[in-house]
């Protein structure tokens, strides 16, 4: 009885210190996010030094697209024109994006967010780590 007890302590305790992302931090995703770290469910770890594509993200409300985008020399960016429409949701103390195409639906919890850091983790429980992107321009 104290292990099932003890159990549920914990379990209470640790879905308590999850809680979601305010709509002020929210904000913070709308931009250009590259990937800088990728952490299995297993425990391994693949860092990236640089990216060739890049995530954008437009949110206005709970509604947003996800769109990848390949940096070019001169600061513009290009698209294959596929975007990914997605909707936020709060749901048992934590934040998700719950995106929808033509070919699959999915659910990602919005770990962290600053001006800087963003962490998602998707369904496998695979965690992303993005910085926030800065373009190369090079004059010419």
């Amino acid at each position: 009885m104290k292990n099932i007890l003890g159990l549920f302590a914990f379990s209470l305790l640790a879905v308590s210190c999850s809680k979601p992302i305010s709509a002020e931090e929210l904000k913070n995703l709308n931009g250009y996010w590259e990937i800088s770290e990728v952490k299995t469910a297993d425990g391994d770890t693949k860092e990236f030094q640089s990216n060739n594509n890049v995530d954008f993200f437009e949110l206005n409300d709970l509604k947003g697209t996800r769109t990848k985008v390949v940096p070019q020399f001169d600061g513009k960016n290009q698209t294959n024109g596929i975007k990914e429409q997605f909707t936020v949701l709060d749901s048992a103390n934590a934040t998700y994006l719950k995106y929808a195409t033509d070919y699959a639906k999915w659910t990602e919890k919005v770990d962290k967010i600053t001006k800087d850091e963003l962490v998602i983790i998707n369904q496998n429980d695979i965690k992303y780590t993005y910085k926030r992107f800065t373009p190369i321009v090079v004059n010419e």
